[in-house]
């Protein structure tokens, strides 16, 4: 059995901000029926991203461009055969490709989250140059069984747990970099999975995952719509951790208050970890929406001096947390000046309140109509940037978000 091949992440960081709430709503796909029985069913569906971009790191490294250009687009195919209300097949094909000015990887992009631990590898490098990249991967290969007790599933699919949107703490199947731009669906895990519907508004989810070299994982989880109240709990072994979790949401008339957190045991250290946690409230409008953040991130340096341990450290290299500091703050708005919401105007400002660093990103979203979207944005970051040393071949961060740059990009989106 083949062990997927891990690349290690660019020592730059990944920043944080509402890129992929802004570009995660997506029109409609309209379903390319390519067989249409009563007793069974094969559909295709899909779309298409390009994304173009520059990057000015905002500091000088020797032997390395301040300056990158970039240009990527990927593909990707759906292919859903069916026994209506029996059984379905889920397939997805993912091309992506890539080329950059310089050979290094910008800051965001697509493709930037760490792929999960897998216990095949479906991925075949069809290009690769210093600055051009494209690479296929079968991003979904699972098929489900729909049965009285329960729906399950097994194979390559998504899995998604939580409801924090800047700083998700309990999304730790596999989860999606705050910067990637390529969200419409979660990186596939490897796992065999069980959701059952006991009682009305009761959801009981158990999962099986095989992480490759990083072992196996398993988990469950039971959530409950309970009047105003929405709460879930779970827990399970993740990695080399044992874990217990918990989340509650209240929905009211104009906001929604949430709150979520992760308490985690190293079993291979035998060590108690710090605790994650989040809470959020949310103001809800047909036109205007407004969202703001409290994050603890246990897994965090207490301050600059240990970001570079944090960085290197096995929590941030499988993507278990894209953060390395301890308190941040939050805030995410988005507007749509017309009736049709055909354009819409996203913010995001994220704070590192140990060091003072600030990101600010904002996006404006056209949606053309006919499965098309049309996306620019940019990341302003403020903050002490990195020092250059000798001694060193990465340069020693002073600050998170002062270590981004700028960034300016466009996105072009069809559906189909």
């Amino acid at each position: 059995m083949r062990r997927p091949l891990r690349r290690a992440p660019a020592p730059r960081l990944l920043p944080a901000c509402g890129l992929a709430l802004a570009l995660a709503a997506a029109p409609a796909e309209a379903q390319i029926p390519l067989i249409r029985r009563e007793a069974f069913q094969l559909d295709l569906t899909g779309y298409v991203r390009t994304l173009t971009g520059v990057h000015d790191a905002g500091f000088d490294l020797p032997g390395v461009s301040r300056t990158t250009g970039f240009h990527a687009a990927v593909t990707r195919l759906k292919w859903t055969a069916q026994v209506p209300g029996r059984v379905s097949l889920s397939v997805h094909d993912r091309v992506l490709a890539s080329i950059t000015s310089s050979g290094t990887s910008p800051v965001a992009g697509f493709g930037v989250s760490r792929t999960p631990g897998r216990a095949f590898d479906l991925s075949s490098p069809w290009v690769e140059e210093e600055r051009l990249d494209v690479v296929h991967d079968v991003d979904r290969l699972a098929i489900t069984v729909f049965t009285p007790v329960a729906d399950l599933t097994v194979g390559r699919q998504a899995v998604s747990w939580g409801t924090s949107s800047l700083f998700p703490v309990a999304d730790l199947w596999a989860a999606f970099s705050p910067f990637e731009l390529d969200t419409e669906e979660k990186p596939g895990i490897d796992a065999a999975r069980a959701l059952a519907y006991p009682f009305p508004g009761v959801e009981v989810d158990a999962i099986v995952a095989d992480r490759g070299d990083d072992g196996v994982s398993a988990g469950a989880r039971v959530s409950a719509t309970i009047a105003r109240w929405e709460v879930w709990a779970g827990g399970g072994k993740l990695w080399n951790e044992a874990m217990a979790m918990a989340g509650a949401a209240y929905v009211g008339d104009v906001a929604k208050l949430r709150a979520e957190a992760v308490f985690a045991r190293d079993t291979d250290a035998g060590e108690t970890l710090d605790p994650r946690f989040t809470v959020g409230i949310d103001r809800l409008g047909t036109r205007l929406t407004v969202s703001a953040e409290y994050h603890f991130n246990g897994l965090g340096g207490a301050q600059p001096a240990d970001y570079g341990a944090r960085l290197v450290s096995p929590p941030f290299l499988r993507g278990e947390t894209y953060y390395l500091g301890r308190h941040y703050l939050g805030g995410l708005a988005a507007w749509s000046p017309d009736l049709q919401n055909r354009l819409n105007l996203t913010a995001s400002v994220l704070a590192n309140l140990t060091d003072g660093s600030v990101s600010l990103t904002p996006v404006a979203t056209y949606d053309f109509g006919q499965n098309a979207r049309l996306s620019a944005g940019a990341l302003v970051s403020t903050g002490d940037p990195p020092i250059s040393e000798a001694a060193s071949p990465l340069p020693r961060l002073r600050s998170e978000f002062g270590s981004y740059g700028r960034l300016g990009f466009v996105t072009l989106s069809v559906w189909f």
